[in-house]
């Protein structure tokens, strides 16, 4: 495997989670909150703050109630642990998982139409889809958004959750993941067939509004805009009901659980999770409340 494929493969597994942020915008409405929870359990009491994975420098710094709350917490939790989740592992966990080990190409797992799409984009982006071919489709859809996403000027060494990690290892502060990076990496590739080319098309249709979505995206963050956030993440994945299930729904139910065992211990952390996990009805925040949470936007 040639390093340009290694760099892309890694850029990938760095904007896993963004299948959801790439679809059409709504109308947005403009709060003066944060994306950030207090969760109440008496007598205990922990904050959630839902993250963007790709920021631009421009973006910090964060806004100063962020910044204090990180520093009034105890733990920090993500959704992987980003200090021990080092990326040259990932890495070499994703060119595991997203090769084809059966003797198969790209071209025999997509259609002529989705390869012939697939060809006119890699083209734009300036290398030659042959570069692909020993990639499953899943991959294939990341690596698309992410080299569009840095031709954009977005990094994922810049999103909430990577810059909150390292803060908390100046800080010498503990540290704790939801989940794996193989867990996370896993549920792309039990993805089926038909699921993996619908992602890969998707992915390939969002390009060209790739800045305009996620600025706005960004936009509705940074105010708090919980129904603009909702829009723009999830809508357009009601067409993709199994992998909205998979991927969003599923691990929020897993989750939350946990997030009761950090309230229930008298863990005064700080939970960061992509901020699509916070909204809908099906959302961290709700789950939370149908459970006898009091929850409260700051």
């Amino acid at each position: 495997m040639t390093p340009c494929n290694k760099s892309m493969i890694a850029a990938a597994l760095r904007l896993v989670l963004l299948v959801g942020m790439m679809l059409g915008a709504g109308e947005l409405s403009a709060q003066e909150k944060n994306f950030l929870w207090k969760v109440h359990s008496e007598p205990h009491n922990l904050y959630i703050l839902g993250s963007i994975h790709v920021l631009k420098k421009e973006n910090y710094p964060l806004k100063k109630s962020i910044e204090e709350t990180f520093d009034s917490t105890n733990k920090l939790v993500l959704e992987i642990d980003l200090r021990r989740a080092k990326p040259e592992l990932v890495e070499q966990l994703a060119i595991r998982k997203g090769m084809n080990t059966d003797g198969t190409t790209l071209h025999q797992k997509v259609s002529k139409e989705t390869y012939e799409m697939l060809a006119k984009r890699t083209k734009e982006l300036g290398f030659d889809v042959a570069m692909l071919k020993p990639f499953k489709p899943w991959v294939v859809a990341m690596t698309m958004v992410a080299m569009k996403l840095q031709k954009l000027g977005f990094d994922p060494n810049l999103g909430v959750d990577r810059y909150l990690a390292e803060r908390a290892k100046r800080a010498d502060k503990p540290t704790v993941g939801l989940e794996t990076a193989e867990f996370q990496i896993g549920l792309f590739d039990q993805l089926s067939a038909r699921d993996q080319e619908r992602l890969l098309r998707q992915s390939m249709s969002d390009m060209d509004h790739l800045e305009e979505n996620v600025d706005e995206i960004v936009q509705s963050w940074k105010t708090g805009d919980i129904d603009g956030v909702e829009k723009l993440l999830l809508a357009g994945m009601r067409d993709y009901p199994e992998i909205h299930q998979k991927v969003i729904d599923e691990r929020n139910r897993r989750w939350v659980p946990q997030i009761e065992n950090f309230l229930s211990g008298g863990e005064k952390a700080l939970v960061v999770v992509g901020a699509a996990h916070l909204v809908g009805k099906n959302g961290v925040i709700e789950l939370l409340k149908g459970r006898g949470h009091r929850v409260e936007q700051q």
